[in-house]
């Protein structure tokens, strides 16, 4: 079939069939924000003195923070079913314990219903924080990985507003239905797009890999080099097998899983200690206390929640634009100045250095504050995790990283109820700014910019300076081939 006829026959450009397999992750993605900001409504309802259930104050802080824990076996799995399973079937399997996790909420009938709901929530969750930077990364052309990877973010943002919006204006049952309605979409778009090509070329399924390829891709001349470059680039490394405590020995040796596996921790400990899972789960008090009272609590809610909405559609634009590095540490630097000029002026109000008509003004800043971690601190290290661990250590870097983003959630928003009522919300900002600022110094020498980058050279750099010559020499050799063939 000549290259002319097999353009005919796409019908679709390959920027919207990339666009069609990458908003499967999407919704799912949406759902996640969804499970994370829904106890900011549903616990509300559930202390109307008409509520079906009563719950004391240690069920509340497990309903919200459990998420964290259940991560973790998702966490666990992941690799290996990422691995073995591969992106495309991992991603379908974890959207059943999501759905289901909604099912038995809207049947639950007290809390350990609602706790075991949440945890089949979790579970999924877990899946699929590991596995959506992953398929995203590996459905993109370079050219919009980045905006895709930001996507993301945007997912996090709307399924927050949405949940609010829905726990809002409905029952949380009727809430609870809508939220989970975005997995079942979820899985009819990932279902109708193939497999991933790395994976394929990964465990040699050439043929299969090239039709997936020129399925995203199209069929131009700079995709048949990518392609070639993946398929030869893995031909290398389809050696006979080692045992797995040799594999696993050497793997933590070599520079291209360690370097990546060290920074995707300390992004994901950035992640969680900026307050992004605690003031989904925690918006209403805290923005009262902010607010001093002079706006509504569910006004204030929604408030930050538009704050964040339009800013992640801001950062698909910013990550696509900007490097990689500039977009994080603004972010990091609009974070830690707001957070410390709101707790400043929260302990100037507690000395009642501010007037009564202006005891709103630290919401100007928390508002600030949600804007630069939204456009910053969420969506760059679900970029990064996309790009930066190689081929062969994918699921397994990703796996390891995802571990901290589950361990530092259930830290965080277990604590927060706490650490709000020991130190106050003035003080639990100073903490979350001064820890900000610390993961920013490590990661300002740690992290290298990936932004235009194949993923194939963003794995040649962390080898080494010599490793990297032999890299690009070697894919200087394979692009020659390709023109010359």
């Amino acid at each position: 079939m000549s290259e002319a006829t097999e353009k005919g026959k796409q019908k679709m450009s390959p920027f919207f069939r990339q666009l069609v397999a990458v908003s499967g992750v999407v919704l799912y993605m949406i759902g996640t924000g969804a499970n994370i900001a829904y106890p900011g409504v549903l616990l509300q309802q559930l202390r109307l003195p008409d509520s079906v259930m009563h719950l004391t104050p240690e069920h509340e802080s497990w309903i919200a923070s459990i998420l964290g824990l259940a991560l973790i076996s998702g966490i666990l799995v992941a690799p290996f079913s990422l691995q073995k399973l591969g992106r495309k079937l991992t991603n379908q399997l974890s959207t059943l314990p999501a759905m289901g996790g909604w099912a038995l909420l809207v049947a639950s009938k007290g809390p350990a219903a609602i706790l075991a709901s949440r945890s089949l929530q979790g579970f999924a969750m877990g899946l699929q924080a590991a596995a959506a930077p992953v398929t995203i990364a590996e459905y993109s052309s370079p050219k919009y990985r980045g905006a895709f990877l930001a996507t993301i973010a945007f997912s996090f943002a709307t399924g927050m507003l949405v949940a609010h919006i829905f726990g809002t204006l409905l029952y949380w049952r009727t809430a609870a239905v809508a939220c989970g309605s975005f997995y079942f979409f979820s899985l009819i778009l990932i279902s109708i797009s193939p497999e991933t090509p790395p994976y394929l070329a990964a465990k040699g399924k050439n043929n299969e890999c090239r039709k997936s390829f020129r399925w995203f891709r199209g069929n131009d001349e700079n995709s048949q080099k990518e392609l070639e470059v993946l398929l030869n680039s893995q031909k290398k490394k389809l050696t006979p097998k080692v045992a797995k405590f040799t594999f696993y020995r050497q793997m933590i040796t070599k520079p291209e899983f360690y370097k990546p596996t060290v920074i995707m921790m300390f992004m994901f400990v950035l992640f969680q200690i900026s307050g992004m899972t605690v003031v989904p789960s925690y918006t209403v008090p805290m923005m009262e206390d902010v607010s001093g009272g002079t706006i509504e609590a569910y006004t204030s809610m929604l408030m930050v929640d538009v704050v964040r909405f339009v800013t992640a559609i801001i950062a698909c634009v910013v990550v696509n634009k900007l490097k990689r590095r500039t977009v994080l540490f603004l972010g990091i630097i609009i974070s830690v100045i707001s957070l410390l000029t709101a707790a400043l002026l929260l302990y100037l109000r507690d000395f009642g250095y501010i007037a009564e008509e202006y005891k709103w003004t630290p919401v100007v800043p928390t508002l600030c504050y949600i804007f630069g971690k939204t456009l910053g601190i969420l969506p760059i290290p679900w970029a990064i995790a996309g790009e930066i661990f190689p081929l062969a250590y994918r699921s397994i870097g990703s796996g390891i990283s995802g571990m901290f983003l589950s361990v530092m959630f259930f830290v965080v928003v277990k604590t927060a109820p706490t650490s709000f009522r020991q130190i106050g919300i003035n003080g639990t900002f100073c903490v979350y700014g001064i820890s900000i600022a610390i993961c920013g110094v490590f990661l300002f020498f740690l992290l290298p910019e990936t932004k235009g980058k194949t993923l194939y050279e963003i794995e040649c750099h962390f080898r080494g300076e010599i490793e990297k010559e032999v890299c690009e020499r070697d894919m200087m050799l394979e692009l020659r081939k390709v023109e010359e063939g």
